[in-house]
């Protein structure tokens, strides 16, 4: 007895060195022994297990805010301006914006949905005064750029590691009503001018991603009624909102003529942009990123479907896709299998030049 004992002391011993398996075993002991064990709040930072959770929240917020570096590219605002982009903003839409703004949680300036809602006439009017004194001299307040981060765990994912979480945005609900003037006349531009590509789906009306599982589907029953073969590549970007290129989004958004006071407020209100965590009723240190988009912002969704517009490039002869949000999914039919694989590895030849360029990267393991 006693050498058992020994002997399964020197293993628990031995498993304490290793915070991984230590974890393992102390999250058995608390499913078997005790549930007053809430191993769920430990994170493990370099092979040390962490269960502060103001140290917690402080790793957090550096991991989100990690410095990413890229070239500027040099940006011309001084094109021609598009008139229904940059008019001055209307006490209707603001009206129109205020009405559409859900009661989701307030971010770091804690001004609810509620309050906006309560504005008589007279006080839309200044708001609307101000909403155009930002728009046109980009003197964006700070707190519009403050984002309060809430990590979400990934499903199926190792909740001691940060980066299993996903970072979601509480952002000012002022903040959101004036990107959601911004965001209806991006969207009216695109649909106006036709400037969206036929892949691109679910950011407009009659775009959403049943229409583009129905495209998909028919050119599967297709193939099956020629009895041709179809090979699909489904991609999935790593990181998708937290990558994008600001400065490449902001040449992209030029080039289809997303001009002027608009385009230069998207751009600084993307900079310097201040993260803090809140993690466990506690609050991190304050992080400035220049990292991609917001998850949770407003704009991010019409801004990241932008910043794809130019995928459909990467194509060969014979070769779709249909994108929806950051999922990618490329496909071909045709009566011999070799050739499909021909086009469909060119095709992400392709691929790899053009998310090396816009400093993308693609998740294998979500990949297939």
């Amino acid at each position: 007895m006693k050498k058992a004992s020994r002997s399964y002391w020197d293993s628990i011993c031995n498993i304490s060195r290793n915070p991984r398996m230590f974890y393992s075993m102390l999250n058995k002991i608390s499913n078997h022994v005790s549930q007053d064990i809430n191993t769920s709040n430990l994170i493990i930072h370099n092979n040390r297990i962490i269960s502060n959770p103001q140290l917690q929240s402080n790793l957090f917020v550096n991991f989100f805010a990690l410095r990413i570096q890229h070239e500027p590219i040099p940006l011309d605002y001084n094109g021609v301006h598009t008139s229904n982009l940059n008019h001055p903003i209307q006490i209707q839409e603001t009206i129109k914006a205020i009405q559409t703004t859900r009661n989701s949680a307030p971010g770091a300036d804690n001004i609810p949905a509620a309050w906006f809602k309560r504005l008589n006439n007279q006080q839309v009017h200044t708001l609307t005064a101000r909403f155009q004194e930002i728009f046109f001299t980009t003197n964006i307040p700070q707190q519009w750029k403050h984002s309060l981060i809430i990590p979400i765990p990934k499903p199926s994912k190792d909740k001691t590691i940060i980066s299993s979480y996903r970072p979601i945005a509480l952002t000012s609900v002022g903040a959101k009503i004036f990107e959601r003037i911004l965001t209806k006349r991006i969207s009216t531009f695109l649909l106006t001018h036709k400037k969206i590509p036929p892949c691109v789906y679910g950011f407009l009306p009659l775009r959403d991603n049943q229409l583009a599982i129905y495209k998909i589907q028919s050119n599967i029953l297709e193939a099956h009624q020629q009895k041709d073969f179809f090979i699909g590549i489904n991609l999935d970007i790593q990181s998708a909102y937290d990558s994008v290129y600001i400065d490449g989004l902001i040449q992209k958004c030029l080039h289809i003529g997303i001009t002027g006071y608009i385009v230069k407020f998207i751009h600084h209100f993307l900079q310097d942009r201040v993260l803090q965590v809140r993690w466990r009723n506690q609050l991190s240190k304050t992080k400035v990123t220049q990292r991609g988009l917001a998850q949770g912002s407003v704009l991010s969704p019409i801004l990241f479907a932008i910043f794809l517009f130019d995928f459909e490039d990467t194509l060969e002869e014979g070769v779709q896709v249909s994108i929806f949000a950051d999922d990618i999914f490329i496909y071909c039919s045709h009566n011999s299998p070799d050739h499909i694989v021909k086009k469909l590895r060119r095709t992400m030849n392709n691929v790899y030049q053009w998310c090396k360029y816009w400093k993308l990267n693609i998740s294998p393991e979500k990949s297939a």
